[in-house]
Formats: structure tokens, C-alpha cells, sequence
């Protein structure tokens, strides 16, 4: 489920796994925000080791849909923020390069305040921006 009421903070809390309907969904959702013309940031938090497992045929559409929309996923997004709350799962994809993957400053963190203090210093204060607040309960 994502969540835009601390908009220009996307934030998303996944805890099953995705169909392919449902990815696609959340494909067709960056279409809505990047409509906005506005320049967002996204906190994504993996809540479960379900919630991390990709639907057969979603590797190819994920890849297919970066490849046509990576410029403007670098234009509109500030950064990503990906906490991955399982800690086996956590040390397994700890090192994962969000920039390298997706082309925006990003991270991948073992908490939500982790993350937040990230987005705040690296993404927020440098746009002059105040991090939404409120609190983000997973």
C-alpha cells in the first residue's frame, strides 16, 4: 500500500508478496506521481521475507519499465529509501546499489528511523525541503 499524505514523501509498506497484478499496479501508481510534475522521494519498507518475492514474469516487466521511464524516474525522484525489516533478508541485500539500479541517490537500511535520518540529511535538507512528519507505522 502506498502512501501519499506526506507527499513529497511516497511512502510504501509491503508485507505479502506481489502478483503480477499487482505489480503491475504498482507500476501504473509512479504514472499517477510522476503526473504531479512535482519532484517526490520514496521510503519503501519490506515488512516480510514474502513481501520481497518478485511474481514469475515480473523481473521482465520491472525491467522493461525502468528502461522506459528511467529518465523521468531521475528527473521526479529525490531519492529512495528501501528498509528491509527481515534481518536475514536485510544482510543479504544490505549492499544493494540503488543508484546503480535505478539512477537516484538511495539506500537500503535495517529500520524506518534509519531510513528517515537518511532521506532527512541526504535528500530533504539539501532541496530546503522539511520531511513530512508524522509517524510511519509498519
Amino acid at each position: 500500500m502506498d502512501d501519499l499524505s506526506r507527499w513529497p514523501l511516497v511512502v510504501g509498506i509491503y508485507r505479502e508478496a506481489a502478483t503480477l497484478q499487482t505489480y503491475q499496479a504498482q507500476l501504473d501508481r509512479w504514472q499517477e506521481w510522476f503526473a504531479r510534475g512535482e519532484d517526490f522521494a520514496l521510503l519503501r519498507v519490506y515488512a516480510t521475507p514474502e513481501s520481497l518475492l518478485q511474481p514469475e514474469g515480473g523481473a521482465a516487466l520491472g525491467k522493461f519499465w525502468l528502461q522506459q521511464h528511467r529518465p523521468l524516474l531521475q528527473r521526479r525522484v529525490m531519492g529512495m529509501a528501501t528498509v528491509i525489516l527481515p534481518p536475514e533478508d536485510h544482510a543479504r541485500l544490505k549492499n544493494m546499489q540503488v543508484e546503480k539500479a535505478f539512477g537516484v541517490p538511495g539506500g537500503v537500511f535495517a529500520s524506518v528511523p534509519q531510513a528517515l535520518a537518511w532521506l532527512e540529511k541526504k535528500v530533504f535538507e539539501p532541496a530546503a525541503i522539511a520531511l513530512p512528519a508524522g509517524n510511519i507505522l509498519v
